[in-house]
């Protein structure tokens, strides 16, 4: 009965509240500024009765509240130049840039000298950050893949807080790891163990039953500090002390089994479990504030170690020097080995690294082979696990020598053990070991060079037994250029049905086929270049020349009008002449992950400055982090509630 009336108090105590959508409530004012450019370029298919897309801009000033959304579609389209199409007349810098500031400010009402930082979502700890931080705290693995269910995703991401929520079962699985936890990490018997001596850091207990309490009080005020990632409120200090003494008192109990349940008690509290902030006026969405010093302290240490602060981030926000010490530190925890982490999860989710170990392929076509054991022993789990190791490390090595995210794309250089050189045909670069991999200098000629021919890359976006240029065009889209297309409408055939349409066709054709649906045009000239250009790679990475005996033809042309004839050509525009949509991307990818919470129109000002700072010192991906870090997002907050309904 204690434990359901334990989870009940607990459900209550963890429920948090839904997302608020701000809208603007008074008309919009100084229309005719940018009308001009909009009847210019936009209105011809967007306006004087067309409405192509179901898009209609010459009236949607006068209801702005219901068109928030078709506004940040048509700044974002502004400002990646996607539209007006390549083929009509362009706006000029200076008229995109009307736009868009006419929209942050009048529809939007954003100060772009004060930041709207946003709201904050209680969160949850994700089982890895569950996992890290009872490895840090206790120097013990918890097995939280054996246990927990995956966590939900959001943006990409599952450090999202809006789907990070408590169901009962999961309250039940939390109990469960408490008790199997503590009694791993606080040994009753064996007293001269390491973990005895990390949990009584003093020593045995003394006699004295004072002594005793005060001992208890001791253990329980360090280990829980640290748990709930600020000091420990009295009152709770002294109900986990009761619990230990209660426990000790009865009968064939222990000191250390007192301290044991106390332990437990504190890993099923709401103040371990969530990242909550305190916050001055939670409910009044004008008062901002910066997050305090330990809150920021655990910003910082689960962005860059998915785990609670360490002892030095700790006392700094103790003595509230940490603000005035924060780069030192943000480089401190990059060099870190802890910031590994940081770089397995957010290369792992944001360009998929960590699904390519183990998605479903069928290697035998490409390799063509019949038998399914050799084609295996080939496309092995060695070459798979290097693979993502290739594109982990990539980042990695431009993260801590602060070198250009640009070279993400373009690098003439990857790293390679034995098994991936040859799996890749460069056995011409020598001197590699048969695990570990190492940075080397790719061949002039060569085909690689980027993420984009990295075989992570390559075999995500495919087809179990074919390449797929509308996944790897997507995935561009997404993820690269931060330009999604809208989703695939309703009954489009699959690219099996337009094949029997014709013989021996090859994929440019089959797509040509599959793209002359009505319904297909506009969103396939957005993806089949980017993804046709990556032809010449097979679904599990290898180079091939030819399909079926036919050349493969990569030239393509982007909507934005720039031309490439193959992918390390592509490669290069996107790294240069498309730069600030690549940069942008990058900017929201890290925020949402580092933030908890998918970006919001309020966020445009905030991006902007991280972005413009990138432009400045050529794209630095530490110097990123560094600007990221100092955004109003990442250190300030505000209540909760309708921003613009209280402004007006």
């Amino acid at each position: 009965m204690q434990r359901l009336s334990l989870i009940a108090i607990f459900v209550l105590t963890a429920a948090v509240n839904d997302s608020i959508a701000a809208e603007t409530k008074q008309p919009t004012a100084d229309f005719s500024k940018i009308q001009p450019v909009l009847e210019n370029y936009c209105y011809g298919c967007h306006g004087h009765g067309a409405d192509e897309g179901g898009v209609v801009l010459d009236t949607l000033h006068e209801n702005p509240e219901a068109a928030q959304k078709t506004w940040v579609a048509v700044l974002k389209n502004m400002r990646s130049q996607t539209m007006p199409p390549a083929d009509q007349d362009q706006p000029t810098i200076e008229e995109r840039e009307l736009v868009g500031k006419w929209i942050q400010t009048n529809i939007f009402k954003l100060d772009p000298k004060n930041p709207d930082p946003g709201r904050v979502t209680i969160r949850r700890l994700n089982r890895d950050e569950y996992r890290y931080t009872i490895e840090d705290l206790f120097g013990y693995r918890y097995k939280v893949d054996e246990n927990f269910p995956p966590d939900d995703t959001g943006y990409g991401f599952d450090t999202i807080g809006d789907v990070l929520s408590m169901s009962p079962l999961m309250t039940e699985k939390y109990f469960d790891a408490a008790q199997e936890i503590v009694r791993e990490v606080v040994p009753t018997q064996d007293k001269n163990s390491t973990m005895y001596k990390r949990v009584f850091f003093d020593g045995p207990p003394p006699e004295g039953e004072k002594e005793r309490e005060e001992y208890a009080r001791k253990i329980l005020k360090h280990f829980s500090s640290k748990a709930f990632r600020r000091p420990v409120p009295d009152e709770t200090l002294d109900r986990l002390v009761a619990i230990q003494k209660q426990i000790s008192s009865l009968p064939d109990r222990s000191f250390e089994q007192g301290i044991s349940q106390a332990f437990a008690a504190m890993l099923i509290s709401p103040q371990f479990l969530y990242r909550a902030e305190i916050q001055p006026e939670p409910n009044n969405p004008g008062k901002v504030v910066n997050v305090d010093e330990y809150a920021l302290a655990s910003r910082l240490s689960y962005f860059l170690w998915s785990s609670l602060p360490d002892y030095e981030l700790t006392k700094l926000a103790s003595e509230g020097k940490l603000r005035e010490n924060l780069h030192a530190q943000v480089d401190r925890m990059l060099d870190n080995p802890k910031s590994q982490r940081f770089i397995q999860r957010f290369v792992g989710q944001w360009l998929q690294a960590q699904d390519v170990e183990g998605l479903s392929i069928d290697p035998r076509r490409a390799l063509e082979l019949r038998d399914l054991g050799d084609a295996q022993r080939i496309f092995s789990r060695t070459v798979r696990q290097s693979m993502r190791q290739e594109t982990e490390m990539l980042f990695e090595y431009i993260l801590k020598e602060n070198r250009s995210a640009g070279e993400l794309l373009t690098a003439n250089y990857t790293f390679l053990n034995e098994p991936l050189a040859k799996f890749y045909g460069l056995e011409d670069i020598k001197d590699l070991d048969k695990n570990r991999l190492k940075k080397v200098d790719l061949p002039e000629d060569s085909k690689r060079g980027g993420i984009l021919t990295q075989g992570t890359f390559l075999v995500v976006t495919s087809n179990p037994t074919r390449t797929s240029p509308v996944k790897r065009g997507l995935f561009i889209l997404d993820n690269i250029l931060g330009s999604p297309p809208p989703p695939a409408p309703p009954n489009v055939p699959a690219l099996e049905a337009v094949r029997q349409r014709g013989q021996k066709l090859t994929m440019r054709e089959q797509m040509q086929l599959h793209a002359s649906e009505g319904l297909c045009k506009s969103c396939h000239a957005r993806m089949d270049p980017l993804g046709l250009s990556l032809e010449k790679f097979t679904y599990i990475g290898q180079f091939q020349e030819e399909d079926d005996g036919q050349p493969i033809e990569t030239a393509g042309k982007l909507i934005t009008g720039e031309e490439f004839a193959s992918v390390k050509e592509l490669s290069q525009v996107l790294a240069n002449e498309r730069k600030i949509d690549f940069y942008r991307c990058l900017t929201e990818k890290l925020l949402t992950y580092a933030l908890g919470r998918g970006l919001e129109y309020y966020d445009t000002p905030s991006i902007d400055i991280i972005v413009d700072e990138m432009l400045a010192n050529d794209g630095k991906l530490r110097d990123t982090i560094h600007t990221l870090i100092d955004s109003a997002p990442f250190q300030k907050r505000r209540g909760d509630g309708d921003l613009l309904s209280s402004a007006n």
